[in-house]
């Protein structure tokens, strides 16, 4: 059996404000719960990323193997993607993010504890980092469709918003604890209070009001005209991802929107993970305290770029934003190659932060308003391919160029084919009219 997504589009409309408050009672205390995890769980992602390459450098000691090891950590969205995003249209999300959550918390928590017992190579070391991927790749098409299915059509831009600020938030409060945490306790328990804020967002979801949630998964899903998906086979899941990935072929928007981002990720997002450290470690030859300082200005960068799209950018098109910001994401990135101070590093990373929000706040609500919450598990599950797929791709090919490059030398380069990439978008008109 299959079904038409064009067929959904048209079907499911929006309810207005009275109406669509009213089908999802106590939707303000689900979301506030939602919010809550997230935010701390946010906390804990912060923390992994300052520490997860510098560890992968201590245990193997090559750049090459890093990329590798890095580019593991994004593999299971570009091989599980498209099954993942099947897999929560059919199934309870919030269920699908608790059961993630717990993955996670377990792949992330035996790593201090192999650290302690010194039985962390890197062989085992890519498997724990594949397992916590692969609860990443369910968790995150789930937690994307899971808003719209609480938040009221009329909120839904301010609730992306105030959830990317608050991400923006916690990922600034990591480093601040990070360097204390790590003086007292050791750079390995940074992975520890990671998987507590795993356990912590799976509580959050476990306490969201009953009621409301499930009305609302109804509200969200609900098929006019149409049955209820088949089981979930590799031919569903063919016929299903080739329905989404026509649908998004159709429309310019989206077609245009997905192929920028695959493009950009896979420029710049390689040498944001592995050529920043590097450039801290052997260009200014500072520690992991060094990079959590230039972090902490990098998450400061984001903070205030989520502010600046949520009040001044909100009324601006939702398109030109996105094209803006893929320009700077990359040009922004060009005065890394003439730094040579931690203070210089810390004020490019910065302006560079700034550019971020630019691009996922309204790609994020330009989605979920261009399909039905029906497809939105598949929709960003799409997304997720594009974005960490493209990531896992950059990491590996950076970890092979620097071995041969100077950091430097590598920004230089990412910076001039990042704004590249940005100038290009420019020449699709309906990215560039999207609101």
């Amino acid at each position: 059996m299959t079904y038409d997504v064009r067929r959904m589009q048209a079907d499911e409309t929006f309810a207005p404000d009275g109406a669509s408050e009213i089908r999802r009672p106590r939707w303000k205390r689900a979301l506030l719960f939602l919010w809550l995890g997230q935010i701390i769980s946010h906390l804990g992602d912060s923390l992994y990323l300052i520490g997860i390459v510098w560890l992968v450098l201590e245990v193997t000691g090559s750049k090459s193997m890093t990329g590798g090891l890095v580019a593991l950590n994004f593999a299971p969205a570009l091989i599980l993607g498209l099954f993942a995003g099947a897999f929560v249209d059919r199934h309870d999300r919030r269920r699908v993010m608790i059961a993630a959550d717990i993955v996670r918390c377990v792949a992330i928590g035996l790593i201090p504890v192999l650290l302690a017992y010194h039985r962390l190579s890197p062989a085992v070391l890519g498997i724990l980092l594949a397992t916590l991927a692969t609860g990443t790749t369910f968790f995150n098409p789930a937690m994307k469709a899971l808003i719209p299915e609480i938040a009221p059509s009329t909120r839904l831009a301010l609730a992306v918003t105030v959830f990317q600020f608050s991400e923006q938030v916690a990922f600034v409060a990591g480093p601040l604890i990070g360097e204390p945490a790590t003086r007292l306790f050791g750079f390995g328990h940074l992975f520890t209070v990671d998987a507590v804020t795993f356990l912590f967002s799976a509580l959050c979801l476990l306490a969201l009001p009953r009621q409301g949630r499930k009305q609302s998964h109804v509200a969200a899903t609900a098929m006019v005209g149409a049955s209820t998906l088949p089981p979930l086979t590799f031919g569903s899941l063919r016929r299903e991802a080739t329905d989404v990935l026509r649908t998004v072929y159709r429309q310019p928007m989206l077609r245009a929107l997905l192929i920028l981002t695959a493009l950009d990720n896979l420029v710049i997002m390689g040498p944001a993970y592995i050529a920043t450290p590097l450039l801290v470690k052997e260009t200014l030859n500072l520690g992991p305290d060094g990079y959590m300082n230039a972090m902490l200005y990098l998450f400061i960068g984001l903070m205030f770029g989520s502010v600046l799209v949520g009040t001044i950018g909100r009324r601006a098109p939702k398109g030109l934003l996105i094209l803006a910001g893929i320009f700077l994401d990359g040009a922004s990135l060009l005065p890394l190659g003439f730094c040579r101070t931690l203070h210089q590093v810390e004020f490019v990373l910065f302006l560079h932060a700034l550019a971020i929000p630019l691009i996922i706040i309204p790609r994020t609500v330009l989605m979920q308003q261009a399909l039905p919450g029906r497809v939105h598990g598949r929709l960003f599950a799409l997304v997720n391919v594009t974005v960490f797929g493209m990531t896992g791709i950059s990491a590996a090919i950076t970890g092979l160029l620097i071995e041969h490059m100077a950091p430097t030398t590598l920004f230089i380069w990412v910076g001039v084919l990042g704004a590249v990439v940005g100038l290009c978008g420019f020449r699709f008109p309906h990215l560039r009219a999207a609101r």
